[in-house]
């Protein structure tokens, strides 16, 4: 190994919350030189049982049986669990790229989202469950964890925080691009050509595939529109296009986060009276909602400085065909690809991207965006729980 060359883990949640992904990645140079390549990745799904109690935090009454002392306890061992389950998918990555933990400098991970407050007034709030000190103990691997907690403190919305390792991946000095992340909820990064970190435009858009996952849980007994094929056999509804697209969301200004909850299980009985309304059932509800997410996240492109010259598409609804071809057709003529063109898997690239944010931690060194989360300044983010010594 180059002696300035370090190897990270990063870790997210990925496939709408059902799995961890997790990168090992070497990172060359350091501070606003660093380059990435990613080595090996794996993917963890998450137990039922587990991915069950995540998902039914989103629907939590705050009158539940048992009064605060009940969710209390509740999040503090699904906190324990989620981080028990990262340490597992660090473990199980170290295991196939035949990797030794002292071989790692550090673990960057994401956390679960569990909850997220927009800024009103004092400011916004974000809960994300994983425990870092768990994953640390876990593995022995130093690990940095809470980045969105770090762009909060400073005035920001809390993210989208990778969009500095993603400009850093991304950036050109000719071409400008657009990274679209559809994971559960769907998010932008747009890269003007020769952009420097303050030219960063990057927020989540609105719903990625949780809606097209809830849906398919409901109407075809499936965790999800496996290309989506039933999707594909549907018909968009304008009349409930265009309803949804009136939502608040679409319409604030960025920077913004997107609510996992206002597009889960919960939003169902309102979205099945509104279809209902509409005389939209079945597959023509899939393809509803997938032109939901198609036309939010191209309008969303479109509303940049310019058309990119490139689109990258990463997450794992890339890997759906009816929603990356609608996306590729509404952005037409910008050339579409997925993030394998350029080294990184369809859905390790988020998981890479806190790999970077922890070698910018271990460095004392702030790759932040102020510009496009909405903070004062940039920081650096991130708070490590020592494992074995960072070197």
């Amino acid at each position: 190994m180059a002696s300035r060359e370090r190897l990270f883990i990063g870790m997210s949640d990925g496939a709408a919350g059902a799995a961890v992904e997790a990168v090992l990645a070497s990172v060359r140079s350091r501070r606003e030189r660093m380059k990435l390549a990613e080595l090996h990745h794996v993917s963890r799904p998450l137990t039922p049982g587990l991915h069950e109690e995540l998902r039914a935090l989103w629907s939590v009454s705050p009158r539940v049986p048992g009064g605060p002392r009940a969710v209390g306890e509740r999040l503090a061992a699904l906190d324990r669990d989620v981080g028990a389950t990262f340490a597992e998918a660090a473990g199980a990555l170290l295991r196939e790229a035949g990797v030794a933990a002292t071989d790692v400098t550090a673990i960057g991970c994401s956390g679960w989202r569990a909850a997220i407050c927009p800024p009103l007034g004092g400011g916004g709030a974000l809960l994300e469950l994983g425990s870092c000190a768990r994953i640390a103990t876990g593995t022995g691997i130093a690990t940095v964890g809470g980045f969105a907690g770090g762009d909060l403190a400073a005035g920001g919305v809390g993210g989208p925080v990778t969009s500095w390792p993603v400009w850093r991946m991304f950036r050109h000095a000719r071409l400008s691009r657009a990274i679209v992340h559809l994971g559960g909820l769907a998010a932008i990064v747009f890269v003007a050509s020769d952009a420097s970190p303050a030219d960063v435009v990057a927020f989540e858009t609105g719903p990625g595939t949780i809606l097209l996952d809830a849906l398919a849980r409901r109407l075809l007994g499936r965790p999800t529109d496996a290309d989506g094929a039933a999707a594909a056999r549907g018909r968009a509804c304008p009349t409930l296009l265009n309803e949804l697209l009136a939502r608040e969301h679409f319409h604030r200004a960025w920077p913004k986060l997107a609510c996992p909850a206002d597009w889960a299980e919960p939003f169902l009985p309102r979205l099945e009276v509104l279809a209902d309304k509409h005389g939209c059932r079945g597959d023509d509800l899939l393809a509803t909602a997938a032109e939901l997410t198609a036309r939010t996240v191209a309008e969303a492109v479109l509303a940049q400085t310019e058309r990119p010259h490139e689109v990258v598409l990463c997450g794992a609804g890339a890997a759906n065909i009816h929603l990356a071809g609608r996306i590729r057709t509404l952005l037409s003529p910008s050339s579409t690809y997925t993030s394998q063109r350029y080294g990184l898997s369809l859905r390790g690239l988020d998981a890479a991207c806190w790999a970077m944010l922890a070698a910018a931690r271990v460095d004392g060194f702030a790759a932040h965006c102020p510009s496009a989360t909405g903070a004062s300044a940039a920081v650096v983010l991130g708070s490590l729980a020592p494992g074995a010594p960072a070197r």
